[in-house]
């Protein structure tokens, strides 16, 4: 993890702590309204001390609970006394409190002047609220006066007092309406957006059941809302004392809830025996608590259970967590170790600790651990998000290739289809050629022999059959194989050759194949070597015809050569002959982008040569 990562973390839950505690001061942070200090205790059920029940051990206001369980007083009564000075001139005068146990009365001066309970069939709750009172001026003496509580509750629920304090109006009200906020107002709040974040917790786990860490979440929330109702309900709607032990079982239930749902999130091994033993220690908890409510003992001892357990809990989860150090990770640890001691915190604050806030802390835990879900929540989707794109990107190249590749294969089908067609075509001319004009061309020639025509008529029949025949083989497809095409020119024209007592010089390489070399410019380079074979025949009176085709490069460009010679009588190129015969040859090799040259001296033969380029411009 970054050091920029451990910084937001760190900043993160600063903001967090500091929010908590944002517009709060203790109310002893100013001189002129400090704490009062116990001036006598009395362990005594009766309405009226006598004064020598007063006790001046100051270690006593923190042990009131169980030395009134111990004297066996019926209700739990006990009587705290305080003492202060008044300024002759001095602003008005209020009484403020951190909190109050149960019932309880006020008097100053000895007179009554305030009481949480109207009767004593009133049982409704007041253990965490905070007490303002504005101080009557005609009870108020200059010099020294004195405040009086008489504490009250049921045998199983405890006595406690915190903080008092006696000054000016204004101040104490300022702070006292700031604990009011942060103790009651703000977990009400907290519990309206526990609702709303637990019931959408347990919707999205009732449809996907099998992500259990919703469903474990759906649990915590649902018992931390239970958990804050005390915080303000001071009437609650069934039996105020079933209330209350339901209420302070839900800490343990809670504390079990919470390192299940961690475990969970952070998928550390064996989590459904560390989880069992968590609920197994959590229900002895329980049951330890309510034996020592039974026998009117202290309930503190079975929160001390859970301290060991919850420090081997949080040291497994931070194995974990290292063992996957992600920053959701480390902010959900550190969220539930915060939690955590916000519960410790509020243990120690219900017994007076002077080492607290003076605030109860552990609504706001439900808000750390919730927003660290949320952003675990958060960054998953971020990261889903991330995945989806990415592979919707791949998905478009791939749907991208596919159509260039059906573009390719319909282009490729289109081509076949055409040069099916043209096939079908070629071989129907082919067939039409053959049948109508080969045939009576045939025909005729047969004729003509059985007659006894003259060998003029006879020759020039042939010669047209073999002209007829070259012109189909043109037609058949030979994928610009000039090899082939060469070949197919002899077998048409090496018989006609033999008889007129030619030899026949095959000089032919393999050379690379032509991709434009299709019917049509095959029949233009078959024209041209027929042509130059005729001539050969008509007028050389040559006795050999050579044939070549090699690989050659001309201008930089890669090209196949064929050329055809002989050993005839030649002729002078510079003499006009009256034939069309050799502008016919270059005509059709300009047509084919080729280049032709014929080379020819009397008494010297002649050669022609074909250049076919490899690749047309």
């Amino acid at each position: 993890m970054s050091i920029r990562s451990w910084l937001v973390t760190a900043l993160t839950f600063a903001a967090i702590i500091v929010a908590t505690s944002i517009g709060w001061r203790d109310i002893d942070a100013a001189p002129s309204a400090s704490p009062l200090a116990v001036a006598g205790i009395a362990m005594t059920a009766s309405t009226n001390v006598a004064p020598s029940a007063w006790s001046a051990d100051p270690a006593l206001a923190s042990r009131i609970n169980a030395e009134a369980r111990r004297r066996h007083l019926d209700p739990p009564t006990a009587w705290v006394r305080y003492r202060f000075d008044r300024p002759a001139e001095s602003d008005r005068l209020s009484l403020a409190t951190e909190f109050m146990r149960e019932r309880f009365t006020i008097y100053l001066n000895g007179i009554d002047i305030y009481r949480t309970n109207g009767s004593a069939d009133d049982r409704s709750l007041g253990w965490h609220h905070p007490v303002f009172l504005p101080l009557p001026e005609a009870l108020l003496r200059t010099g020294s006066n004195t405040l009086m509580f008489r504490l009250q509750s049921v045998p199983e629920r405890p006595l406690a007092i915190g903080k008092v304090v006696v000054g000016p109006d204004l101040l104490l009200r300022q702070s006292t309406n700031r604990q009011i906020m942060l103790e009651t107002t703000a977990p009400q709040v907290i519990n309206g957006v526990l609702a709303i974040l637990t019931l959408g917790t347990l919707l999205f786990w009732l449809v996907r059941p099998q992500e259990q860490v919703f469903g474990w979440l759906a649990l915590v929330g649902a018992v931390w809302w239970f958990r804050n109702l005390h915080y303000f309900i001071a009437a609650p709607p069934f039996r105020e004392l079933l209330f209350w032990h339901m209420t302070t079982d839900s800490i343990f239930v809670l504390l079990a809830a919470v390192y299940g749902f961690a475990a969970t999130f952070l998928d550390i091994p064996n989590r459904r025996k560390i989880i069992g033993v968590v609920i197994a220690v959590c229900a002895v908890a329980i049951a330890v608590r309510h034996l020592l409510v039974l026998f009117g003992r202290a309930d503190f001892a079975s929160f001390l259970i859970t301290l060991p357990l919850s420090i081997a809990t949080l040291y497994l989860l931070a194995v974990a967590c290292l063992r996957s150090p992600r920053i959701e990770n480390l902010l959900m640890l550190a969220a539930v170790a915060i939690a955590t001691a916000f519960g410790f915190h509020d243990l120690m604050l219900s017994v007076n600790s002077p080492f607290t806030t003076g605030i109860y802390l552990q609504p706001y835990g439900s808000l750390l651990v919730f927003s660290a879900f949320g952003f675990a929540l958060g960054r998953r989707m971020l990261l889903a998000l991330a995945v989806n794109e990415n592979v919707n990107a791949v998905l478009e190249r791939r749907v991208a290739a596919a159509m260039a590749e059906l573009e390719r294969s319909e282009a490729s089908r289109r081509e076949l289809q055409v040069a099916s067609a043209v096939e079908s075509e070629r071989e129907r001319m082919m067939r039409e050629i053959h049948d109508g004009i080969g045939s009576s061309l045939i025909t005729a020639l047969a004729v003509a022999e059985r007659q006894q025509q003259s060998p003029g008529t006879i020759a020039t029949l042939k010669r047209s059959i073999t002209d007829l025949r070259i012109g189909v083989d043109s037609l058949e497809p030979i994928d610009g194989d000039v090899v082939m095409l060469l070949a197919s020119l002899r077998h048409r024209m090496e018989r006609e050759l033999t008889a007129a007592g030619l030899t026949f010089v095959w000089k032919v390489e393999n050379v690379p194949a032509l991709a434009w070399l299709d019917a049509v410019a095959a029949l233009h380079v078959l024209r041209i070597l027929q042509e130059a074979i005729g001539n050969i025949l008509a007028y050389a009176g040559a006795t050999t015809i050579d044939v070549g085709c090699s690989r050659l490069h001309r201008d930089g460009r890669d090209g196949v050569q064929i050329s055809i010679a002989d050993n005839g009588c030649g002729f002078d190129p510079n003499q006009n002959c009256g034939g069309r015969g050799l502008a016919n040859m270059h005509s059709r090799a300009e047509a084919l982008n080729a280049v032709f040259a014929c080379k020819s001296a009397p008494t010297n033969g002649t050669s022609i040569s074909l250049w076919l380029p490899r690749q047309v411009k």
